[in-house]
């Protein structure tokens, strides 16, 4: 009798937890972004989160919590209930490198319930001042990729690299470095996109890696020159050359943006935003249209593919980073 009742609490509790699932979300979601407001990460997330916001009629708040390059957000979020309120919203630029690196003691790949990849942006691109613009006294007089590469071989560690340690910035200048034989002085001059763009104006660093988005303007008004692009492939719209087609070709890199829950939330409510997610990747048009204008692109990919493809992209990532050309 006791292994009757207890198997019947077993299917009321798994029936319950059904319901509930099928009932979320009934109150505010939380959405944890790692950065600041305005950069690609934030205009992609809460384009997202306003559509699933208008299907699920309940409110899903971005919380911009910056620090640690995300490592902030990402452990807060690991210590929430795992009940569906809460959730992580960041990109495979930092996190995955931070995992290949050593430099967290979570896994990002491991310790979360993989949801969905929901955008891919590949305009990853090293810009320098321009020698024409209104930022010309801090410039070095470089116009292509070739200039900048011939003066850091004759001036070895004075080229000066905005980096953020344990981002994608390091590893694409790492990559380069071994690439093209030349040492940068690799400097941190803040993680945000403001911060490094004021250094960058403010003659503190020469060369930064960045989502175009963020340094368009300025290199269409002049003041930047775009070196190259860290994308296999030229990207639709910006006409610039890639370091693939340089002869660099490991300088690649590529930012999926994905959503995750803490560890044990219900598989059910984790497949049901997976689903949402799903119909406006694939068929909301406006989403696409606003992700076009930033030059990035829809990208789908369940939590199947995620537990399969990242891990095998930090074994890549750890495998570039231990070569010593």
């Amino acid at each position: 009798m006791k292994k009757v009742f207890a198997f019947a609490l077993v299917i009321v509790m798994a029936l319950a937890g059904s319901s509930f699932a099928a009932d979320w979300p009934t109150g505010t979601v939380n959405v944890v972004l790692p950065y600041g407001a305005g950069g690609d990460t934030d205009t992609y997330c809460r384009q997202l989160f306003q559509r699933v916001s208008k299907i699920t009629g309940q409110t899903f708040v971005v919380i911009n919590q910056q620090g640690g390059s995300g490592i902030v957000a990402a452990m807060d979020v690991m210590n929430k209930k795992n009940d569906g309120y809460t959730l992580l919203f960041n990109h495979t630029g930092a996190a995955l490198v931070q995992e290949a690196t050593g430099m967290v003691d979570f896994s990002y790949t491991k310790d979360f319930e993989n949801c969905c990849t929901v955008a891919i942006d590949e305009t990853y691109s090293l810009v320098a001042i321009s020698p024409e613009g209104e930022y010309k006294s801090y410039s070095k007089g470089w116009k292509t990729l070739a200039d900048m590469i011939a003066y850091a071989k004759e001036n070895p560690g004075k080229v000066r690299y905005s980096t953020v340690f344990g981002s994608t910035t390091e590893y694409v200048g790492t990559m380069l470095e071994r690439q093209a034989g030349v040492e940068f002085d690799n400097i941190n001059v803040g993680t945000s996109g403001g911060e490094r763009m004021a250094a960058m104006l403010g003659g503190q660093v020469d060369i930064l890696a960045a989502n175009y988005m963020q340094v368009k303007d300025y290199i269409e008004k002049g003041d930047l020159v775009c070196l190259a692009v860290m994308s296999k492939q030229r990207v639709p719209g910006i006409d610039y050359p890639t370091f693939a087609e340089l002869g660099y070709d490991k300088v690649v890199t590529a930012k999926k943006y994905e959503v995750k829950f803490p560890k044990g939330t219900d598989k059910a409510i984790v497949d049901k935003l997976a689903g949402i997610c799903k119909d406006i990747v694939l068929n909301d048009t406006s989403y696409a249209d606003v992700l076009k204008v930033y030059y990035a692109q829809p990208l789908y990919r369940d939590a199947e593919q995620m537990n399969r493809e990242d891990p095998e992209e930090v074994k890549e990532l750890e495998a570039g980073l231990a070569v010593d050309d």
